[in-house]
């Protein structure tokens, strides 16, 4: 994506301040790239797509943690904390774990686990700016502009290879 907006801004002289585009372009980095350059994404989020699904599925989701930044925890449903385990450097994640005893004691465990170790939750190093960027592709703006580039655009690119291009 980056590519094709540095494309644009070159070609036209005018830096883009939308991007629309479909899913696959619905990337955390993508999403990262328009917060560092100032530019709305209009396209729906590929981790939004993927949640509560498969063994997620009636798990309380990632949303139901709450960060506290004064002792770099997360507090779960229950009240416990999870505390920081690993730093994933290929995601730019920081895992945080519960402790095993109070998750094998907790009443929420069913809808919480189903990890034998506990309940662990990964957090994006830039979760607050991912979120400012995933409430925009929520936005009815972005909702009708993706509307739109569907009836637009992937009509003509079926037609486009239908007659070999």
């Amino acid at each position: 994506m980056t590519s094709l907006i540095d494309d644009h801004t070159a070609n036209t002289l005018i830096k883009p301040n939308t991007v629309i585009a479909d899913s696959k372009y619905g990337t955390i980095e993508n999403l990262l790239e328009c917060y560092d350059r100032e530019i709305n994404p209009h396209m729906s989020a590929i981790q939004t797509k993927n949640k509560s699904t498969g063994s997620r599925k009636d798990i309380f989701s990632e949303e139901k943690f709450i960060y506290d930044k004064n002792t770099d925890t997360l507090i779960c449903p229950a009240g416990k904390r999870l505390k920081k385990k690993a730093f994933h450097s290929h995601r730019d994640n920081i895992e945080y774990m519960g402790s095993r005893k109070d998750c094998k004691k907790c009443e929420l465990r069913p809808q919480c686990t189903r990890n034998n170790n506990g309940r662990s939750v990964q957090r994006h190093i830039r979760k607050e700016e991912l979120d400012a960027m995933l409430l925009i592709t929520k936005s009815y703006k972005a909702r009708r502009d993706i509307k739109i580039r569907q009836y637009l655009m992937e009509r003509s690119y079926a037609r486009s290879i239908r007659y070999g291009f």
